[in-house]
């Protein structure tokens, strides 16, 4: 820990006592500096109101990105080592002159520049996650340390019996504690799972690769070289959920709309997303100091599926053998990658800027299926100036469970989405039975609100999110599940409606975005499940 007798002040020639007398100090001011930010962490710095200000500008210590400064310290504290090297911040990014700042800062600096300056807002960096359903395993379930076991499950196509590599199997044997044991499948289709033979297990998730659906049963015991078979998918059905609300729009549906995916970055060359015009990186730690990782907006090489399926939904086009299509073919998409190489969550700093860039490029709509977390500023403020440009932000509500709806979608400024779906448009003892849960739809008792799916007051309206299929990377199509689904369908559907009434695309600003959010609710059909599960509804064309 850094003391106040640890410090000195700067130009003050501090001695060390030796056996010989004084000698020269070993450390610099310097090296106290960057001992002291050993103990800092990241900020958001923006203005108290709004998004962009001349106090950002104007504030001398947050002007240049570089190394470390020293803040004067706060009259009358008597904090333990609340010296001028203990209050030492540096700015890392910025995003205009007069805009938000990325910075790196010692607590006492944090404290300082709140009593310094009120007429700025100082909001720690915090994550949020994709939104799409997958459960985990939170505790491993136990078994014999003298005699640890293993079963050995056989993951095939029910089609043709060929291995499948790739599935991953989530065993729980405690469900309410999210206790059991998880596996993915090798190349022969075997996953080895760490339980005992015979154990009863309370739900078993079998999430398939691409290509495939997946598996689902509760209350069953798993042998040692038993056989599981996972459903293909049937590119040509035009059964499944989404087709069944919005195939019959025109494949031009959206044209001359630009839609930012704010997400794990899209494929940039799936033949179904030929409408995949650009975007950029925002991920801070991977372009800080290599500009040319800007634009690496393709998938995130760790977990990066997430975004090029939420574009699919928006806009993917037919393609050969393959009917699956998006509600708005004729967009354009622009990706905006926020979640990093390495996996893991996206910063409310990456996801701020790339609201803002989004909205530099002039896109209509922004799409985030993401979450989580307390309330954030810098998120709100980001939303708050797009919706003062005329560009409407679409969220996911969040899967935690029919719990209250997550941030950024809680927030009165963005159009917040669950999820439903309809039984009959997944394959049986697919993972999407789990899904199924009261209230059913009226007249439609077929329909269901998704039992992971968060609900309440804040919800405006629903979306298809249970078992949708739509494209991912390598060409390839797979099945996803989660409020993540459904918030870019009613993009699609938003796109469909700016760009078929010309009057609100010739609107200004504020008003264009406002104009939007009335007609899409304006399109919006009851399927009665109630004011907090669907809002205004499902949008329909």
């Amino acid at each position: 820990m850094i003391t106040r007798s640890s410090l000195r002040l700067r130009g003050t020639r501090p001695m060390l006592a030796t056996r010989r007398g004084l000698a020269p100090p070993t450390s610099s001011f310097s090296d106290f500096q960057e001992a002291a930010m050993s103990e800092s962490r990241r900020y958001v710095v923006l203005p108290a109101y709004g998004f962009l200000s001349p106090v950002l500008a104007r504030t001398e210590m947050l002007s240049k990105v570089g190394p470390p400064v020293t803040l004067g310290v706060r009259p009358g504290s008597r904090r333990r080592g609340s010296t001028k090297a203990a209050a030492t911040m540096r700015v890392l990014h910025s995003t205009h002159e007069n805009g938000p700042k990325l910075v790196e800062m010692t607590p006492e600096a944090e404290l300082n520049m709140r009593v310094a300056n009120p007429a700025l807002k100082v909001v720690p960096v915090v994550e949020y996650q994709k939104l799409s359903l997958q459960h985990r395993i939170a505790r491993r379930a136990a078994t014999s340390a003298r005699r640890p076991s293993e079963l050995a499950i056989n993951i095939v196509d029910s089609s043709t019996g060929k291995p499948l590599q790739g599935a991953k199997i989530i065993a729980f044997t405690n469900f309410e504690f999210r206790e059991g044991a998880e596996a993915t499948s090798n190349r022969s289709g075997v996953a080895h799972l760490k339980l005992k033979p015979g154990v009863k297990l309370d739900r078993l998730y079998v999430y398939g690769p691409p290509g495939s659906w997946g598996h689902y049963a509760s209350g069953v015991s798993l042998r040692d070289g038993e056989t599981l078979g996972l459903t293909p998918i049937d590119l040509q059905d035009k059964g499944t959920l989404l087709p069944g609300f919005y195939g019959k729009l025109p494949l031009s549906a959206g044209q001359d709309v630009r839609v930012a995916v704010i997400d794990s970055g899209v494929a940039q060359h799936h033949p179904a997303l030929p409408n995949v015009a650009g975007g950029a990186n925002l991920v801070f730690d991977e372009i800080n100091g290599n500009v040319d990782a800007t634009t690496e907006w393709g998938p995130a090489r760790k977990d990066g599926a997430h975004g090029t399926h939420v574009a699919g939904i928006i806009g993917a086009r037919p393609t050969g053998d393959a009917k699956v299509r998006g509600v708005a073919p004729g967009v354009e998409i622009r990706s905006y990658r926020v979640f990093p190489n390495k996996g893991g969550g996206a910063t409310n700093y990456d996801i701020m800027n790339a609201i803002d860039r989004a909205v530099a490029d002039r896109c209509d709509i922004v799409n985030l299926s993401l979450g989580g977390g307390e309330e954030d500023e810098a998120v709100r403020a980001a939303i708050g100036s797009a919706l003062d440009h005329g560009v409407l932000v679409v969220a996911a509500a969040g899967n935690d469970g029919r719990r209250s709806v997550s941030f950024p979608a809680a927030l009165a400024s963005c159009v917040s989405v669950s999820a439903m779906g309809r039984r009959g448009t997944f394959p049986r003892h697919s993972t999407e039975e789990s899904d199924v849960a009261k209230p059913f739809g009226v007249p439609d008792k077929d329909a269901f609100i998704a039992a992971f799916s968060n609900v309440g007051p804040q919800i405006d309206v629903t979306g298809p999110g249970v078992g949708v299929v739509a494209t991912v990377p390598d060409d390839a199509y797979a099945v996803m599940s989660g409020t993540s689904m459904a918030c870019p369908a009613v993009v699609g559907l938003a796109a469909y409606l700016l760009a078929s009434k010309q009057p609100i695309m010739d609107a200004k600003k504020h008003e264009r975005a406002k104009l939007l959010q009335e007609a899409l609710y304006a399109s919006c059909r009851s399927q009665g499940f109630g004011r907090d599960f669907e809002g205004f509804g499902l949008p329909t064309a």
